[in-house]
Formats: C-alpha cells, sequence, structure tokens
C-alpha cells in the first residue's frame, strides 16, 4: 500500500498513464499554484500564464506516457510548462530588449520601506516587486523567481532550464543588476 504524498503522486501518476483522466485534476490540485506562479514570472501576464497553463497539462497528458515514474514529477511538470511558455513567447514576440527602459509606474509614488506589522504597506511593496520583476526580460525574471521564491538551488534552476550553471549564475547576477538599476530610477522618481 502507497504512504506519504510522494506515494499518492506516484499513484495518480500511473492512473494518469492508465486514462484516468480524472488523476491530472488532483495533480493539478497539487501542483497548480506553484506552476501558475512560475508561470506567471515567464509571461508577466494572467492571462497568458492561465493559457500556458491549460497548454502544459495538455502536452503532460499527451506525454504521460513517457515520463518515468521513478523521476520527480514537478521538476519534468515544470520544464514542460517552461517550454510552452517561452514557445508562447515566441510566437507572440514579446521579447523584451535589455535596455528597453520603461518606467514602471509613469508618475508612481516613492518606494518607501514598509514596517512589516503594517499588512498595507507590504501589499504596496509587494507590487513594487511585482512591478519591477515584470520589467525584466522573462530569462532573468524566470531564474530571479526560481532562486527567490520558489527557494531552488543553482543547480536545481540549471537541471529545470536546461543551462550551465554559468549561466544560471549570469542570469541572476544581470537579474539582480537591472532590479537595482529599477529601483534607482523609480527612487529617483519620487
Amino acid at each position: 500500500m502507497a504512504i506519504g504524498p510522494d506515494a499518492d503522486e506516484r499513484q495518480l501518476i500511473c492512473e494518469l498513464k492508465r486514462g484516468n483522466t480524472n488523476a491530472a485534476g488532483a495533480l493539478m490540485d497539487i501542483h497548480g499554484e506553484a506552476l501558475m506562479r512560475y508561470l506567471y514570472s515567464i509571461l508577466g501576464s494572467r492571462d497568458s500564464a492561465e493559457d500556458v497553463f491549460q497548454d502544459s497539462w495538455v502536452k503532460v497528458m499527451e506525454k504521460i506516457r513517457l515520463f518515468d515514474t521513478e523521476m520527480s514529477f514537478r521538476p519534468w511538470l515544470f520544464r514542460i510548462a517552461r517550454n510552452v511558455a517561452y514557445d508562447s513567447l515566441r510566437r507572440k514576440k514579446r521579447w523584451w530588449s535589455i535596455d528597453t527602459g520603461q518606467s514602471v509606474e509613469p508618475g508612481g509614488h516613492p518606494v518607501e520601506l514598509p514596517d512589516p506589522a503594517d499588512f498595507g504597506s507590504r501589499v504596496i511593496a509587494q507590487e513594487t516587486v511585482t512591478r519591477l520583476l515584470e520589467s525584466l526580460q522573462p530569462a532573468y525574471r524566470e531564474v530571479l523567481y526560481l532562486r527567490f521564491f520558489e527557494d531552488q538551488s543553482y543547480e536545481e534552476i540549471a537541471a529545470l532550464c536546461r543551462l550551465p550553471l554559468g549561466t544560471v549564475k549570469s542570469r541572476l547576477k544581470r537579474g539582480l543588476d537591472s532590479l537595482a538599476g529599477s529601483m534607482t530610477g523609480e527612487e529617483n522618481r519620487g
């Protein structure tokens, strides 16, 4: 008898491989929220993330027979979703230039350091972080999201994105540098 979340997930995967589409719904319940956040981190749009989310699960159902149940499902799922997201970006030609310099919010208010006890300030800080991340190229936004929001190691990010470790580190540094520049620009507008 299977015990624990990994065993339950493996059982669901086996069910899905046998054609039980209800198992896909259960797997979505397990991974859906994290996958949506990840896709949003790449695409920068909730509507696009929702579309790619659905397309990703269609791909999962098409390719589930190829999945090795001895492997971890989440990285495989995220890799499929990543590929679908970047295909979507290429189709929409939504690649951003490194030096777009787009203002985050014309006429916006100065950014203040939030008081941790103040919920309103935390919401504003979260919105500021979201706006700043949206100004980045998808490749930089993706590695920053995986590192700081999903708490993945450099090695895990390299494996998921199929990138050399040096490229992951370089993208993280460039993304952070770009965020620092954006934050300085936002402070100067205040």
